[in-house]
């Protein structure tokens, strides 16, 4: 049984998982910047290394390290290999190969009309059709980006850790940033998504991944499916 080691080379994070055929058995996460640390990953056994980046300087030192440790076939998304989905942006080289790869594994796993919504970094909806095409979608500030800027861009209010917030009414300056943040973004994604059924039609799956995927859906109603593995497991299934 081939192993192929899924790599997705983020903003903040660097996610690998290790697959033996269709399996997940190994997974971890790096910070991008911590460059020291590539290393963990390029020691896994692998037959296959399949990479998806959004940082050029990352990618590089991570195919170096690659072909320093391990013997390993390498392929780039985007550069050895496309993700096998109809693109309809209108550039498409701009569309980032995380966002590809997700349309294309969400409709392999989970079936199409779909909305994933990537609660990485920054938050992106991708709206996959019925027959299976990229339409496009939309790029907005992370939570914990948000959180942050309310500190950075005012005088009075202070750091706030990303917490769970207790009610819709804060009663507190910390539990109603927490509360603004979440049960805000929570309603924008019921809204959008509410959008996006009504242009789709019936059947449409609504998929959350990233990072904080799993504390936004006690937020959001509209979320039917948490897969925070979704970009490793829809790049293990992509064939060279």
């Amino acid at each position: 049984m081939r192993k192929i080691l899924a790599i997705d080379i983020g903003n903040t994070n660097i996610t690998a998982g290790l697959f033996h055929g269709c399996k997940l058995v190994k997974k971890e996460k790096i910070p991008t910047s911590v460059c020291s640390l590539y290393k963990r990953i390029a020691r896994y056994p692998a037959d296959r290394a399949i990479i998806s980046s959004v940082v050029p300087l990352a990618l590089a030192r991570m195919v170096c390290e690659l072909g320093r440790i391990s013997k390993c076939k390498v392929i780039i998304l985007g550069k050895d290999i496309k993700v096998p989905v109809k693109n309809l942006y209108r550039n498409k080289d701009e569309v980032g190969q995380d966002r590809l790869v997700n349309a294309f594994g969400a409709r392999a796993i989970y079936g199409s009309p779909a909305v994933i919504i990537d609660f990485g970094t920054a938050i992106t909806f991708d709206i996959v059709s019925k027959n299976g095409s990229y339409l496009g979608g939309l790029i907005l500030p992370g939570i914990e980006m948000g959180l942050r800027s309310l500190y950075e861009k005012t005088a009075l209010l202070p750091r706030v850790e990303l917490k769970p917030a207790r009610s819709i009414i804060g009663k507190d300056t910390v539990n109603s940033m927490r509360g603004g943040i979440l049960f805000g973004y929570g309603a924008m994604c019921d809204g959008l998504v509410e959008r996006y059924v009504a242009l789709l039609g019936r059947g449409v799956r609504v998929i959350a991944t990233g990072g904080n995927a799993e504390l936004i859906k006690n937020y959001a109603c509209s979320i039917q499916i948490v897969d925070e593995d979704l970009t490793l497991k829809s790049l293990a299934l992509i064939k060279p």
